[in-house]
């Protein structure tokens, strides 16, 4: 077994980025290599990054809005466990000085078009945390081209960001010969993309015009298994302090993301409590169901959370109202005040969330004098099967209190 084998958590720690010319300069001047291990990590300390991955210099870049936007502190590098075409499987972290993972990038070096007969591509593609598509650039006095090696213009750059941003597009089920057909260049000079200029009508919307080759490529690097490498690492440094950024974000994508990486991987705080509260708003539904969701069994141990999640049941609308039933079924024990509320709230309710609140106290084997008799009151409920389900009730809780 290699030695990439056996460690293939192996990085670099490049050193902190800094926009102070001077200071960078004095510690280019004095870096050294020296090695460390550890824990069976081997990490080397390499001559610290002359600037941020954010804070180049001389090159084309374009970036999108960043999932988490604090200032670059240390540059991390780790081979990538997934395999992809790329030759260099080196994936780099950017880290805030709070240890938290804000970006990734690769060095793409690879060919476009068939048998390795097009210019070398040569670019570095950005992730955010999350794994959403952050940006790319080239390297200094590199540039992207299409046929007949003519550059890209500026809003051909921009195009080719926006179709990466797009993880829906139907590149993903295309392969790299669909793009078009096979035509042979009349001359050497015009094989960059040169089949391009043949691009099948149906892709022309997903690709940069006399680039689909490129675009193919690039589009799924960002979204092949590096992703999944992305994933892997950012949820090794999860914390509340983290998700928390996270869910600050601008990026609905970020916030779903951070709401899905709660339960199960970390435990609340308060101010990440008070957080998810927040999100269970009528005026969006999916941010509010995942919220919902976000809170475990053991979180739902606490009085404090049932009783903020029933204020918001009160808020809530018909779909939203369902789902925090549901969620009191995963509770060990209903609070006392939430049950009492549940039962004044009875007669308030439509026939369907009746027999929710009723499967609900079913689950918790409610059966105490004030609450049954309140249920008593839905006997003469003009809803025919509402009135059953509480005789069925209320008999049940006979058999309960024997």
């Amino acid at each position: 077994m290699s030695s990439r084998q056996k460690h293939p958590e192996q990085l670099c720690i490049l050193g902190a980025a800094t926009a102070d010319r001077s200071v960078v300069n004095l510690i280019f001047r004095k870096a050294y290599m020296r090695v460390l291990k550890i824990n069976r990590l081997f990490a080397f300390i390499l001559v610290p990054l002359l600037v941020s991955a954010y804070d180049s210099i001389g090159q084309i870049r374009y970036f999108r809005t960043p999932t988490i936007a604090l200032k670059p502190d240390t540059t991390l590098a780790f081979i990538a466990a997934s395999q992809d075409s790329i030759a260099n499987d080196t994936l780099f972290q950017i880290r805030s000085k709070e240890g938290y993972p804000m970006a990734y990038f690769r060095k793409i070096r690879t060919s476009v078009c068939f048998d390795n007969k097009c210019r070398l591509l040569k670019v570095n593609l950005y992730w955010t945390s999350t794994g959403r598509y952050l940006g790319f650039d080239l390297p200094k006095g590199e540039f992207l081209s299409k046929a007949e090696h003519k550059p890209f213009t500026p809003a051909e750059y921009e195009r080719m960001s926006e179709l990466l941003a797009d993880p829906l597009s139907l590149l993903a089920t295309l392969s790299y010969a669909e793009l078009a057909p096979q035509v042979k260049p009349p001359d050497k000079g015009s094989e960059v993309d040169g089949v391009t200029s043949a691009t099948a009508k149906n892709v022309l919307e997903y690709v940069v015009e006399g680039a689909a080759y490129t675009t193919y490529k690039m589009w799924h690097v960002v979204y092949g298994s590096t992703q999944e490498d992305v994933a892997r690492l950012t949820e090794k440094s999860l914390s509340p302090g983290f998700i928390q950024t996270v869910l600050e974000s601008p990026d609905l994508t970020d916030k779903i993301w951070a709401l899905n990486h709660i339960r199960g991987f970390i435990k609340l705080t308060p101010a990440l409590q008070n957080a998810l509260l927040g999100f269970i708003s009528p005026t969006d539904y999916n941010q509010a169901e995942r919220a919902i969701q976000a809170f475990g069994a053991g979180d739902l141990q606490a009085n404090t959370i049932q009783q903020a999640l029933f204020t918001k049941f009160r808020e809530a609308n018909y779909a939203l109202k369902k789902l925090i039933i549901n969620k009191f079924k995963e509770a060990p024990m209903l609070d006392k005040q939430v049950k009492k509320a549940f039962a004044e709230d009875l007669t308030l309710l439509n026939s369907e969330l009746i027999s929710n609140v009723l499967d609900l106290f079913r689950k918790h084997k409610v059966a105490d004098v004030d609450t049954c008799r309140m249920i008593a009151q839905l006997l003469t409920n003009r809803n025919d099967l509402i009135a059953q389900k509480a005789f069925t009730y209320l008999n049940a809780t006979q058999s309960m209190m024997r």
